[in-house]
C-alpha cells in the first residue's frame, strides 16, 4: 500500500483492520471511509475532511423531515382526541375528568422534559400510563365479575362502565401520541441539525408544525374545542421540540439521550474510526463532523484546531469530557486550575500552560513537547513517560513531581526551577540555581534533574 494518500479522494473506501501506521492522509476527503479496527499510529489526518457523503446526508435529512411531519400529525391528532372527549354528550362529567387528567399528564411530561430531560420524562410517562391502564383494566374486571356473579348490576351499568374504560383508553392514546410525537420531532430535528446545522432544524420542526396546523383546522371544522386543543398541543410540541433539539445539539447533559440517538444515526454511514488505534495521530484542523470515534485509542492524538468535533460520536474516550475536549482543541490552558485532573495520554504539544496548576494531576504518557510550562505548578503530578522535549519549564514548581527514568526531559528549556511551592510558614521556594542571579546553562537542567528520577520513582 502507498505510504501516502495526501489530498486523495477516499469517499466510501474501506481500510477496516488494516495496518496504516504513519500513512499520510493530510487534506484527504475521507467522508464515509471505514477505518474501524485499523492501526493508524502516527497517521497524518491534518486538514482532512471526514463525515457523511452527500447522498447519505441528503437521504437522512429527507427521512428526518418525513418522520417529523408524521409526528407532527400524530401529536396534533392526540390533542384533538383529548378535545373530542370534552364534547362527547354521552358521559360529560367523566369525560371532563379524563380530559383534565390527560392534559395534566401532558403538561407534566413537558415540564419534566425541559427540567430533567426527555429520558426522565419518558420514564415518568411510562409509569403513569402503566398505572392508568392497570386501573382501567381492574375496574373493568370488577364490573365483569360483579355482573356474571349475580350481583345486581344492570346491563346498562355494564355498558356505561365499558364506555368509561373506552374514554380512559382514548385519553391515554392521546397522551401517548403527543409524547411520542414530541420525542420523535426532537430526535429528527437533532439528527437534521447534526447533519446540516440549525437552519434545517427550523425547517424540520416547521414541517411538523405545518401539519399540526392542518389537523387543527380540520378538527375545528367539526368542533371548535378539539380544534383549539389540537392547535394548543401543536404549539407546545413545537416549542418543546425546538428547545430539546437545540439543547441536545449544544451538549446539554439533560438531553444527552436525544444527542446520543442523533449522533448514532448521523454517524451510521459516516467516517468510521471505531476501535481504531490512533496513537500519536495528527488531526490538526481536520473537519470531523459526523465522525465515529467510539472506543478508539486516542493516546497523544493531536486535536489542535479541529472543526465540528462536538458533532462527532466519542463514546468511551476522553473526548466525552467537554471541557477537556475544548482544551485539546485550542491548547490554551494558561492561568487555569487542573488539580487532580486525569490527563493521561493527551496531546498538549506546543500548548500554553503558563501559570497553570496541575497539583496531583495525571499526565502520564502525555505529549508536552515544545509546550510553555513556565511558572506552572507540577506538584505531585504523575509524569511517567511524559514527553517534555523542547518544553519551557522556567519558573515551574516541581515539588514531589512524579518523574521516572522514562520521562523525557531532553532539550528542555529552563533558566531556573522551584523545588517547592512557598507558603506563609515557609516562603522559601528553594530556587535552583540557588543564586537568584544565576540561571541554568543549556542542557544543565536535564543533568541536574536526572538523578532525581529514581528517587521519585520509589
Amino acid at each position: 500500500m502507498a505510504s501516502t494518500h495526501r489530498r486523495a479522494k477516499l469517499r466510501g473506501k474501506s481500510f477496516k483492520g488494516e495496518d496504516l501506521t504513519g500513512v499520510d492522509f493530510s487534506g484527504a476527503d475521507i467522508r464515509g471511509t471505514d477505518f474501524s479496527d485499523a492501526i493508524l499510529r502516527d497517521a497524518n489526518f491534518s486538514h482532512a475532511k471526514a463525515g457523511l457523503q452527500r447522498r447519505w446526508a441528503i437521504s437522512l435529512f429527507l427521512l428526518s423531515l418525513l418522520l417529523s411531519t408524521f409526528s407532527g400529525l400524530l401529536s396534533a391528532i392526540g390533542g384533538s382526541l383529548i378535545g373530542f372527549l370534552l364534547v362527547d354528550p354521552n358521559r360529560p362529567q367523566e369525560n371532563v375528568y379524563v380530559a383534565v387528567i390527560s392534559l395534566i399528564m401532558v403538561l407534566i411530561f413537558f415540564l419534566v422534559t425541559v427540567r430533567k430531560g426527555v429520558a426522565t420524562a419518558c420514564v415518568f410517562l411510562g409509569i403513569a400510563m402503566a398505572a392508568t391502564v392497570i386501573a382501567a383494566i381492574s375496574w373493568a374486571g370488577i364490573v365483569a365479575v360483579a355482573w356474571t356473579g349475580g350481583v345486581p348490576t344492570t346491563q346498562g351499568g355494564a355498558m356505561a362502565t365499558a364506555q368509561l374504560v373506552a374514554v380512559v383508553i382514548t385519553g391515554a392514546v392521546g397522551v401517548l401520541a403527543i409524547a411520542f410525537g414530541t420525542v420523535v420531532i426532537s430526535t429528527t430535528a437533532a439528527v437534521a441539525g447534526t447533519i446540516a446545522g440549525l437552519i434545517v432544524v427550523a425547517l424540520t420542526i416547521s414541517a411538523a408544525g405545518a401539519v399540526g396546523g392542518i389537523v387543527s383546522v380540520t378538527a375545528a371544522s367539526v368542533n371548535i374545542i378539539p380544534g383549539i386543543m389540537a392547535a394548543g398541543v401543536a404549539v407546545l410540541v413545537i416549542m418543546i421540540a425546538t428547545w430539546v433539539s437545540s439543547r441536545a445539539l449544544f451538549g446539554d447533559i439533560k438531553q444527552s439521550w436525544i444527542n446520543s440517538i442523533a449522533l448514532a444515526i448521523a454517524t451510521r454511514y459516516a467516517t468510521n474510526f471505531h476501535r481504531a488505534d490512533l496513537t500519536d495521530a495528527d488531526f490538526t484542523q481536520a473537519r470531523l463532523k459526523n465522525t465515529n470515534l467510539n472506543q478508539a485509542i486516542l493516546t497523544r492524538t493531536c486535536w489542535f484546531q479541529v472543526k465540528k468535533l462536538h458533532l462527532a460520536s466519542v463514546k468511551a474516550t476522553y473526548l466525552e469530557n467537554l471541557q477537556l475536549r475544548q482544551l485539546l482543541i485550542n491548547k490554551d490552558l494558561h492561568n487555569q486550575i487542573y488539580d487532580g485532573w486525569n490527563l493521561q495520554g493527551v496531546n498538549l504539544q506546543g500548548a500554553n500552560l503558563q501559570d497553570a496548576s496541575f497539583i496531583g494531576a495525571n499526565l502520564r504518557d502525555s505529549n508536552l513537547q515544545d509546550a510553555d510550562i513556565s511558572r506552572t505548578k507540577l506538584v505531585r503530578t504523575q509524569l511517567d513517560r511524559a514527553n517534555f522535549r523542547g518544553a519551557n519549564l522556567t519558573g515551574a514548581y516541581i515539588e514531589d513531581w512524579r518523574i521516572t527514568p522514562e520521562t523525557n526531559l531532553n532539550q528542555v528549556k529552563c533558566d531556573y526551577i522551584f523545588m517547592r511551592v512557598p507558603t506563609s510558614e515557609n516562603p522559601n521556594p528553594f530556587r535552583q540555581p540557588a543564586n537568584w542571579e544565576a540561571t541554568f546553562a543549556a542542557g544543565e537542567f536535564s543533568q541536574f534533574i536526572n538523578p532525581f528520577a529514581n528517587v521519585y520513582n520509589t
